[in-house]
């Protein structure tokens, strides 16, 4: 009996797509399950090959070929970002929805690109996630199971994700977004998203009985990111992070990354007080110290990076047991 939920400390953008596949490939789990918003937020995978993988609505961890891929009753849908997202990666009886996840429609989107506020003021992505989610709320929004074109894809999510969590399998729960994006723990209200992104709100998402949760990997990055409005402690001078040759660009939207030049542990130590994290996953230590590119082997840990950790742990009180060390999928040290 198993079940891990992984969620993201401060504003996104941290690996937890990495995160997932990795646990996928390593613990070969019989599902994994997308928690958040909807398609607002992306993931990214580079596979050992080098092929980029970019997804808005299905969790990562179907890289691993015997694990399903399910969407919470919770979770926006688009339809067509579903459809896209099977094609491209061949999901085609492995991926899954609830039949009670609201639907985001054509016009969703067009009224967010529209509205000044979301798209000046907010920063919002304006996929139309926080319009259908609204008229989720006023009980307009259609379902999935109203959508003919997703009726080879409904099941009941809560019901599967329950039955293998409580059975010899095991489910992971892949949250979007970032805690202190949430839209009522976060301090920067109105810069935040449409929902909250913490473990509690995953489980809510996805249905799970919080008796078959295990584990909560919480996700911090080394050197935080934030896309769009609002406060980024510590944040770095424009230009500074290309000429380190460390820049970020959204998956969704290609725009640029505001970057800080280190964590801020006051907001770290909350996210963990929200979150509960069992483990912490480290990523985009490349980014701090450049020695540790690609680096796979726990001898390969420098100072700097221990020094960090040693941090992080006394601030979250969970032990770090996975660094993420560069693009590639197989550019982990797994400590656990």
């Amino acid at each position: 009996m198993s079940a891990t939920v992984i969620v993201d400390a401060l504003w996104g953008d941290s690996g937890k797509g990495k995160t997932c596949a990795h646990l996928a490939r390593r613990d070969d789990p019989e599902l994994t399950v997308r928690a958040g918003i909807g398609t607002n937020a992306g993931a990214s995978v580079t596979l050992d090959d080098g092929t980029l993988l970019k997804a808005r609505q299905l969790p990562t961890g179907w890289v691993n070929p015997g694990t399903r891929a399910a969407v919470g009753p919770g979770v926006l849908v688009d339809p067509r970002v579903l459809a896209d997202e099977v094609e491209r990666f061949g999901l085609a009886g492995r991926a899954f929805v609830d039949g009670r996840c609201a639907v985001i429609t054509p016009e969703h989107i067009e009224a967010e690109r529209a509205d000044e506020h979301l798209s000046r003021t907010v920063g919002s992505t304006c996929t139309g996630n926080g319009r259908a989610r609204a008229d989720l709320v006023m009980r307009r929004a259609r379902q999935a199971r109203d959508v003919p074109e997703l009726a080879p894809y409904v099941i009941d999510v809560p019901r599967e994700v329950n039955k293998v969590a409580a059975g010899p399998g095991n489910v992971i729960v892949e949250g979007s977004q970032g805690t202190m994006l949430s839209l009522t723990y976060s301090p920067d209200y109105p810069y935040t998203t449409s929902g909250n992104c913490t473990t509690a709100a995953a489980l809510d998402d996805v249905g799970l009985n919080w008796r078959h949760l295990t584990d909560v990997i919480m996700v911090v990055k080394a050197m935080p990111t934030r896309v769009g409005e609002g406060p980024l402690p510590h944040e770095l001078a424009p230009g500074e992070a290309e000429a380190r040759g460390i820049a970020e660009y959204g998956v969704n939207t290609g725009r640029p990354r505001r970057k800080a030049e280190r964590l801020d542990f006051g907001l770290l130590e909350y996210a963990a007080m929200l979150n509960g994290p069992t483990q912490i996953a480290l990523t985009f230590c490349d980014h701090l110290d450049p020695e540790m590119r690609g680096r796979r082997d726990a001898r390969g840990i420098t100072g700097k990076v221990r020094e960090l950790m040693s941090r992080v742990e006394e601030a979250t009180g969970a032990p770090v047991t996975l660094l993420d060390t560069g693009p590639g999928l197989s550019d982990v040290i797994d400590l656990s």
